[in-house]
């Protein structure tokens, strides 16, 4: 079924009128200080990242320090293009270990090795440059491949790091979905300006076209991160398809010999997700998440009705949280509704083709050359 027709009969099921306001923003209290602390490895790759953010914490000079991270963030894509975490319970080798995400909460433990997570420290630095990036964006006068680039290595980390429960826990103590939420709405506010300036009959101006299409990839890459916050229990098929498209890279399809959990550990894992995933839903929607998809949707209907190109894969991303925020979410459908939601699926989104939306059917060249990291 088209992803489109699934959101809209997903909310026409759900009876009552209620609604309530989850633009007013949340507090990072929701989520309890992440254990245990987790601390690169000195073998290695890992080794090498470690000397690399040593370098770059220890920098003094400003100028510096912002090479040194922007050495680290190439190199650490590189090194974990196709990492996944353990934490099913099992160590690399297969050996029974005790799950990341199951250590208790009021204690304080260190684990050496990013197997399931990684460094708190890290994460907070990638989620204080979103606010750096979102100013440079709310101040950006014309086409800057430079600013872009910048954002992308900052969104590609972060696409990276919330493929594990342990790092979604992190970016939530932090504040980051706060802070993501604040660099989709500045490039939808501008994406909507530039179409609103501009009637039907207009000819684009050159800057205004690369403009809309750099903020669509900017923004394709944010919303992977919400995505990925609230759907740990992707498909692996289609995670390691998000993953080609968010990074550029060739991701193999097999890891070798699968590691089998027990029953009651696979019920357990699966409980555990859930409880995380409404967690995480709750808090996108607080942060006024729900609200910004809906209004980006809105703006990418109005640059396919002035025949202006739209990212197919921002707008499979942004309907596929959409689907996965309001599953099981009366409350959720309920503010949905009350903010126009619904009408802008019914109206229609222009898109040429159903098949379009198709995951499988995404040409695997076509979204390397829109993907690829700037290393």
């Amino acid at each position: 079924m088209n992803i489109v027709k699934g959101v809209a009969e997903l909310i026409r099921k759900t009876s009552g009128s209620q609604s309530s306001d989850f633009s007013s923003g949340s507090s990072p209290a929701r989520f309890s200080p992440p254990t245990p602390v987790i601390h690169f490895s000195e073998d290695g790759d890992e080794g090498m990242l470690k000397t690399l953010w040593g370098r770059y914490e220890n920098a003094i000079d400003k100028e510096e320090k912002r090479k040194l991270l922007k050495l680290f963030l190439k190199q650490f894509l590189v090194v974990y293009q196709t990492w996944e975490p353990i934490n099913l319970g099992q160590s690399p080798d297969g050996a029974s270990s005790i799950p990341l995400s199951n250590y208790p909460q009021n204690a304080s433990y260190e684990v050496v090795g990013c197997t399931g997570g990684h460094p708190s420290e890290l994460i907070a630095k990638l989620i204080e440059e979103l606010q750096n990036i979102t100013t440079l964006i709310m101040e950006w006068t014309q086409s800057s491949t430079t600013i872009v680039n910048e954002a992308l290595v900052v969104l590609d980390g972060l696409a990276v790091v919330t493929r594990s429960m342990h790092n979604c826990r992190v970016l939530g103590y932090y504040g980051g979905i706060q802070k993501l939420t604040a660099l989709i709405k500045v490039c939808v506010v501008q994406l909507k300006e530039i179409t609103g300036a501009l009637s039907g009959d207009d000819s684009f101006a050159d800057m205004a076209v690369e403009k809309i299409a750099l903020l669509q990839k900017i923004l394709a890459h944010a919303v992977l991160i919400f995505c990925n916050f609230i759907n740990l229990q992707s498909d692996p098929y289609e995670k390691n398809q998000w993953s080609e498209l968010s990074m550029g890279f060739a991701l193999p399809r097999s890891h070798g010999t699968a590691i089998e959990p027990s029953d009651s550990l696979e019920v357990h894992i699966t409980d555990r997700i859930l409880r995380w995933q409404q967690k995480a839903i709750v808090s996108l929607m607080e942060a006024g998440g729900l609200n910004w998809l809906v209004e980006l949707l809105r703006v990418m209907r109005r640059l396919s009705m002035k025949e202006l190109s739209t990212d197919m894969t921002l707008q499979y991303l942004t309907l596929r949280t959409l689907r996965s925020a309001l599953a099981d979410n009366p409350r959720g459908q309920n503010h949905f509704r009350s903010i126009g939601g619904l009408e802008v699926l019914l109206d229609g989104l222009g898109i040429s083709s159903t098949s379009a939306l198709r995951l499988k059917e995404f040409s695997t060249s076509e979204t390397t050359r829109y993907y690829k990291p700037n290393l």
